[in-house]
């Protein structure tokens, strides 16, 4: 997906589904914003973190668009923003007597 954004293209890249809390991953997000791409991508690639290595997939998909559909330059990309909101949440039960149950979401203690 693109937008014409005062005559510069945004290549829009995303990836759903994704088993990480946003939380943690919103902290790697607002390390790479208003970078250069490649910057970024080595910054991505020395991380430890987990949601590093889903970022530093995505950034490199976003990068692969932009230099083979609309013939952009590697060293002239710039990561302008990157989110990361909520997703499904697994559910989960706690036996309880009688045959009933409780809900609770993953990693929650009732």
């Amino acid at each position: 997906m693109t937008e014409q954004v005062t005559g510069a293209i945004q290549i829009v890249a995303r990836r759903k589904y994704v088993r990480v809390s946003p939380r943690k991953a919103r902290r790697v997000a607002q390390l790479i914003k208003g970078k250069p791409a490649l910057q970024a991508l080595n910054m991505l690639l020395l991380m430890p973190q987990k949601p590093a290595r889903y970022y530093a997939k995505l950034l490199k998909q976003a990068i692969g668009n932009a230099v083979n559909d609309y013939e952009l330059d590697e060293e002239s990309l710039i990561v302008v923003n990157a989110l990361a909101d909520n997703g499904p949440m697994l559910k989960r039960y706690r036996p309880r007597a009688r045959g009933a149950f409780t809900w609770c979401a993953k990693g929650q203690r009732t």
